[in-house]
């Protein structure tokens, strides 16, 4: 199975078919879904167990058998609970065509004038049969599948705009859009920097703030302090480097702007459940 990059410049599936299928179970380098946000528009299902998600500062619960549709740009989090889920991964404005009606309505979802509502389970009958298809069509792969998933697509879009399955204007954030824009910025500064040796004082000059307010400004929307959050992310960048790269556990934690590899072991300790990257790396090989 591939593996998720959760930055907001990743190119999912090809230029040609953007869409891209993930499975992600507790082996998965990043099964604890860190805070994020990327412009493309991501589906997920639930296969098994909860998932707690925070989606623009509210938090959901859902259970086995329950869909997200996550708008492009929605800031995101999760812990999942015993959970095993897919994700759909996929660019919207490659339906657009030469057809001022499709248009019209896509563009409305491209510019955030509509956003489609978050939760779909078995109540909503053909809208909630028609996302399920989507995913065992992008597992199978069968030929004509790209063709299948933009019917399947576009089927779906059309169901939304006829039951009106959108959310309510007023319902669109917790987090007010000036806020929104900063951590963005603030998350791309650490996933584009995390290897160097960046400090508060470089992330809270990102956004013009001083050191004190940055920091309670981030942990109200992240739940983590921001060393926390850096810290963190770079733990689950060493994960996937160890599980999918050939390199050594020395040249990860300083690929991952570790300086010191003891102080790696002791963090990547802290999120992975007391294994080590050795430990990590030994129980990636015999799950392969």
């Amino acid at each position: 199975m591939k593996y998720i990059e959760f930055k907001e410049d990743m190119v999912h599936g090809s230029t040609k078919f953007p869409f891209a299928y993930y499975y992600v179970n507790s082996y998965h380098p990043r099964y604890h879904m860190i805070t994020h946000w990327h412009k493309e528009y991501e589906i997920i299902r639930i296969l098994s167990g909860t998932f707690n998600i925070k989606i623009d500062a509210v938090s959901y619960t859902v259970k086995t058998g329950d869909i997200l549709f996550l708008n492009s740009g929605a800031i995101h989090s999760g812990i999942p609970v015993d959970c095993t889920y897919e994700c759909l991964v996929f660019d919207i404005s490659s339906l657009l065509q030469q057809n001022s009606l499709v248009n019209t309505e896509l563009n409305a979802l491209i510019h955030y004038k509509k956003k489609i509502q978050l939760l779909f389970d078995k109540k909503l009958g053909a809208v909630y049969d028609i996302l399920n298809q989507m995913f065992e069509i992008m597992k199978d792969k069968k030929n004509g599948y790209q063709l299948r998933i933009y019917g399947n697509l576009y089927y779906f879009l059309g169901l939304v705009e006829e039951k009106n399955l959108y959310i309510k204007e007023k319902e669109f954030s917790a987090i007010n859009k000036k806020s929104l824009s900063r951590i963005k910025k603030v998350l791309f500064f650490i996933e584009t920097k995390y290897m160097e040796n960046i400090s508060l004082e470089d992330m809270a000059k990102t956004i013009k703030m001083n050191e004190k307010y940055f920091c309670k400004f981030f942990k109200e929307i992240t739940k983590k302090t921001p060393m926390e959050y850096l810290n963190h992310y770079r733990i689950e960048c060493a994960c996937e480097k160890i599980k999918f790269f050939d390199s050594s556990i020395t040249d990860v934690a300083y690929d991952c702007g570790f300086n010191d590899t003891s102080y790696f072991t002791k963090v990547f300790k802290k999120y992975n459940s007391g294994m080590t990257p050795r430990e990590y790396s030994k129980l990636y090989l015999k799950k392969e």
